[in-house]
């Protein structure tokens, strides 16, 4: 079985040659942490011997986010070379393939409209689908962009989908508090409670010491 003591090392080798990086349970986190969250991931598989190895990107101003992101897009190490924890150079390969494949690629996620244009490793459906096509997150990138209008047509065909009990019920509590301020035309209001959430999820995470505190495109609109 791959163990915590196992994921803690390997992401510690990594961290430790990067001073972008911090460690958080089985994740690595870039910094900095302004409004988009990247990170990579080690968790366990079918096969004790064969651990799977995931890179991340989510919104920080999303009241339930983690440090998962939008979703898990796998990677992996390239074929041919060591793949196990058992295999002579694997700590190596991994690294290796860290540094050139996965790093490059979330640097280069610096704003919220980077999240749409992720170029590197194959994103999965997943990804394209939570950041596209579900409500809430298209209330928040509306919002956040300043697009206002859009932002109020989806919390108008959201608005009793809070009535609903199942394991999404809470999200669309919160869309529906940031709806109304939409709807009310509340530009402040509407800022104010996304940076709330975003400095929310920051303490959640243990994430202050690379949090920088940045204006919303919102906020830059005259």
């Amino acid at each position: 079985m791959t163990t915590k003591k196992q994921i803690r090392k390997l992401l510690d080798t990594v961290a430790a040659r990067h001073d972008d990086l911090i460690v958080r349970g089985p994740f690595l986190v870039l910094a900095p942490l302004r409004h988009v969250l990247r990170s990579i991931s080690i968790d366990r598989s079918s096969d004790a011997n064969h651990p799977s190895f995931y890179w991340h990107i989510g919104h920080a101003f999303n009241p339930f986010g983690s440090l998962q992101g939008l979703c898990c897009d796998i990677f992996w190490l390239p074929k041919g070379g060591p793949r196990f924890w058992s295999d002579a150079g694997f700590t190596e390969a991994f690294v290796e393939t860290v540094e050139q494949r996965i790093l490059p690629m979330l640097r280069r996620v610096q704003t919220i409209d980077d999240m749409f244009h992720v170029e590197g490793e194959p994103r999965s459906y997943q990804y394209d689908n939570w950041l596209n096509n579900y409500e809430p997150y298209q209330l928040h990138m509306h919002a956040a962009f300043g697009r206002l209008d859009q932002a109020a047509t989806v919390a108008e065909k959201i608005k009793n989908w809070h009535l609903a009990k199942n394991w999404r019920q809470p999200e669309f509590i919160y869309a529906n508090q940031l709806g109304a301020l939409v709807a009310a035309g509340d530009r402040k209001a509407v800022i104010a409670l996304l940076h709330e959430w975003e400095e929310d999820f920051v303490r959640r995470k243990d994430l202050l010491s690379i949090y920088e505190r940045t204006p919303f495109p919102l906020e830059l609109q005259p």
